[in-house]
This record gives structure tokens, C-alpha cells and sequence, in this order.
């Protein structure tokens, strides 16, 4: 006789544990971490699930992005967005998530080697018309490249964020976040920047964002970056 089958969390604890995490009691426990992520791996075809879980996990990677590291978070987060592509809000939840959690080294990681960027480029060409989705893939692609700005150009990051640039000229974070991607990957390669005329769209947010100081600070950085004729 085989060992005992491990049973799936219910529907009911699931929404407990997530629930959990909201409270203060719970927050700077670590199984609180593990439960949440467990819960959602569970009930990976219960959308509500997924979602609350999910708009959990990016409100906890807030202050305690360690610990949703060490359970698992960034790997569930890409096959929850993978499972669940058309869910606006799960999307936008989880390209925060990943941006939040790549805030530290092994997170980051985790998320080059789990196909994240495919998973937020995916987000980014499927919701071209959701403000919140474009800005939240954005900032994730942007962290990405910090970590690891070859990995981010080769899998086409950089061209999705230059869409939405295009997409959204008034939104002053995206073009904040393609600023910043600009001057991330110019350390890599100026030429690939410059062939997707990377540069010169800087410029044109810097010109239309004139007042907003971050449009400014990132375009300064990025613009300085250019090959010399």
C-alpha cells in the first residue's frame, strides 16, 4: 500500500489563508507566506481564488518579499498570470507582484529563470487597451533589466515597453519606466537601443513630460547613453 495521497486545501481554508495575510497578527510569519502560495496552487482552476490570492500575494510583497521568496510566490505568480491570461486585474496584480519580489537578488532570479518576462510581455500584447496592466508591465520589464538587461533584450521586453510608450504618451509612468529601461539596457547594448529608436523616443517623453521630474531624471541618464556618431 502507497503512502497517503496529500490532500488539496478547500475552497473555504484557501480563502482563510489568503484572508490571513491581511491581518497583522499573521504578517510576519512565514507560514502565513507558505499557506498563501500553497492555496493557490491547490485551487489553480478556481478563479476567485486565483485573483483574491493573487491581489494578496502583491499586497504582502510589499513588506515581507523575503518570505514570499523562500513559499514559491514568483514561480505560482507566472503560472497563475499563465493559467489566467484574459483576468485584467490578476494580470495587473501580478506584474506588481514580480516587480515588488525582484526588489531582492534571489527573487529576481527566480523570475528570469521562470519565464516572467514572457509571462509580462504576454500581459503587455494581450491588454494593449488597460491603462493599469501596461503601467504595472511596464515597471516589472524595468526591473528585469536592472537584474539582468541581456535577458530582458533578447526576450523582446524592451520592444513591449517601447509599445506602450507609444500606446500611452500621456501616462507619465510609463514613459518614467521606459526612460529607466532605456538607460538599464543601454549599459548592455547602445546599438539595439538606438536601432529601435529607444533614444528618440525618450526625447519625445521628456518633451511631453517636461514637469514631471522622474520623465526628466531617467531621460537625462538614458539620452547620455547614446553612441557618438
Amino acid at each position: 500500500m502507497g503512502p497517503a495521497k496529500k490532500r488539496g486545501m478547500s475552497k473555504e481554508e484557501a480563502l482563510q489563508r489568503i484572508k490571513d495575510l491581511e491581518d497583522p497578527m499573521y504578517e510576519d510569519h512565514i507560514e502565513t507566506y507558505n499557506l498563501v502560495v500553497r492555496a493557490l496552487a491547490d485551487n489553480m482552476n478556481n478563479p476567485e481564488i486565483q485573483r483574491k490570492g493573487q491581489w494578496a500575494i502583491a499586497l504582502g510583497a510589499i513588506n515581507q518579499p523575503q518570505f514570499l521568496i523562500q513559499a514559491g510566490a514568483v514561480e505560482q505568480t507566472v503560472k497563475t498570470m499563465n493559467r489566467w491570461p484574459l483576468d485584467e486585474r490578476l494580470q495587473a496584480d501580478g506584474c506588481e507582484t514580480l516587480r515588488l519580489l525582484c526588489s531582492k537578488q534571489e527573487g529576481m532570479q527566480r523570475a528570469l529563470e521562470g519565464g516572467a518576462i514572457e509571462a509580462v510581455c504576454r500581459a503587455l500584447a494581450q491588454h494593449s487597451l488597460d491603462n493599469r496592466i501596461q503601467q504595472e508591465a511596464c515597471g516589472a520589464l524595468t526591473k528585469f533589466s536592472e537584474g539582468d538587461a541581456k535577458a530582458a533584450l533578447s526576450g523582446g521586453g524592451y520592444e513591449s515597453i517601447l509599445h506602450a510608450m507609444e500606446l500611452y504618451p500621456n501616462w507619465s509612468w510609463v514613459q518614467m519606466w521606459a526612460a529607466q529601461a532605456t538607460a538599464n539596457l543601454s549599459k548592455e547594448n547602445q546599438k539595439d537601443v538606438q536601432d529601435v529608436e529607444g533614444y528618440r523616443k525618450v526625447k519625445d517623453a521628456m518633451n511631453t513630460h517636461d514637469e514631471v521630474e522622474a520623465v526628466q531624471y531617467f531621460g537625462r541618464k538614458a539620452v547620455m547613453m547614446r553612441p557618438v556618431p
